[in-house]
């Protein structure tokens, strides 16, 4: 027979179970004091840590495992893009989301390519931001839909070979399928990747809203 102890220690762990913990990675202190205050007023979120670089916001996820980590595209040092491929290739990855005032398609295309699960822009502080937060907690997809225009115009820019990677990331296509269709390693995706990723990394030229 279970004691009053039992049932409140399994309570209290179902809470703990429900709480969304969220690690944000944003170089201006006063964005990341506006994010922190905004998720911490939201029921059922818990910011563990609010950091401001690459190498912090790494070292953070790596201790606390948070559920998910919203990552600013600007960092000094190495960029958010490059944080979010390095996230999404840990042992146990958080869900990604990653968050710019420079939220066009082309940006869009480079995060799917650095593996994010979803991209927002900074002018949707709010409702919205707690919305796709506690979507990707609960394993839901929120990936971009990105206009044939765009891709076929960041194709160009690609190698040849390269191509129909980039048409299948940006269809969504999990790359142990990528791997087996093309006949490549896990380590040659993942060069041909970051040699696509940096190739998008030059500042946006394409208007994507409106394409």
């Amino acid at each position: 027979m279970r004691t009053l102890a039992d049932k409140t220690a399994q309570t209290a762990s179902a809470d703990r179970a429900e709480v969304t913990t969220v690690l944000v990675v944003d170089d201006h202190q006063a964005v990341r004091l506006g994010i922190q205050m905004l998720l911490d007023d939201e029921p059922g979120i818990e910011v563990v840590a609010a950091t401001g670089s690459f190498g912090e916001g790494l070292a953070a996820a790596r201790r606390l495992a948070p559920d998910v980590v919203v990552v600013d595209y600007h960092l000094p040092g190495r960029d958010g893009l490059t944080l979010t491929h390095q996230l999404v290739t840990m042992a146990t990855p958080p869900r990604v989301l990653v968050f710019s005032a420079y939220a066009d398609q082309r940006l869009e295309l480079a995060a799917l390519l650095a593996g994010a699960d979803g991209v927002l822009g900074k002018n949707s502080l709010g409702l919205e931001l707690c919305q796709q937060i506690e979507a990707l907690a609960w394993g839901r997809s929120l990936r971009p839909s990105i206009s044939t225009r765009v891709l076929a115009a960041v194709s160009e820019e690609m190698e040849i070979e390269d191509r129909p990677i980039l048409g299948m990331l940006a269809a969504g296509t999990p790359p142990d399928e990528i791997k087996r269709v093309l006949g490549l390693t896990r380590n040659e995706l993942e060069i041909r990747r970051s040699a696509m990723l940096r190739r998008l990394k030059a500042p946006p030229r394409l208007s994507g809203r409106g394409m």
